[in-house]
């Protein structure tokens, strides 16, 4: 089971500096507070697509910092799930990744039965659970799941709930205080110029 590691982790969110120092252990949920352009920087630090100004990003105790996006074991489940609106369920899951991963998700999840249809066709909850098949068809060994939740919907808990069946850590990056119903919030500190 993966852990996740924010050592002394500062990222820039427009004219602000931000620090979070945070453990999420393995098969754990950990909720961070942080308005929605610093919660997107701090999604993009971890998946690998912007680099931090400082600190360490560790998963399973390796330092996957310096590595490209998509080789890390962090995967996103964006707001709303994310899907490509014009191919189907089965192609959705298997975007970017192993298609034998891709059936076996589909399996495990029990989305055989909307596996043709397109994302306009399924309900809220059903791209959620698209969006996490997705994500944990790209897990290697170690997967941690990052979550951006602006709505603080019904559906996305048992988004969440089903990511973590599946032994992966979860990070929820949200602006709503409702985050609270998945786990200790945690608030980045905001950094002075002189800091």
């Amino acid at each position: 089971m993966p852990s996740l590691r924010l050592h002394a982790l500062v990222w820039q969110a427009d004219d602000s500096r931000l620090r979070l120092e945070l453990t999420v252990p393995s098969d754990e949920t950990a909720v961070v507070a942080a308005d929605p352009k610093a919660g997107t920087a701090l999604a993009d630090v971890l998946l690998g697509l912007t680099p931090p100004l400082g600190g360490a990003v560790r998963l399973d105790g390796r330092d996957v910092t310096g590595l490209a996006a998509g080789t890390r074991g962090i995967a996103l489940v964006p707001v709303g799930g994310g899907l490509l609106p014009h191919v189907n369920v089965e192609r959705n899951i298997a975007y970017g990744g192993d298609p034998a991963h891709a059936e076996d998700r589909v399996r495990d999840l029990q989305l055989g039965g909307i596996q043709k249809q397109h994302p306009h066709e399924l309900s809220p909850a059903q791209r959620l659970q698209v969006a996490v098949a997705r994500a944990l068809c790209h897990a290697r060994e170690s997967v941690a799941i990052v979550f951006e939740d602006r709505f603080g919907q019904a559906p996305f808990h048992a988004a969440v709930d089903t990511a973590r069946a599946y032994g992966a850590t979860v990070l929820v990056i949200t602006d709503l205080e409702r985050g609270v119903l998945l786990g200790d919030v945690v608030r980045p500190e905001e950094l002075d110029d002189a800091t």
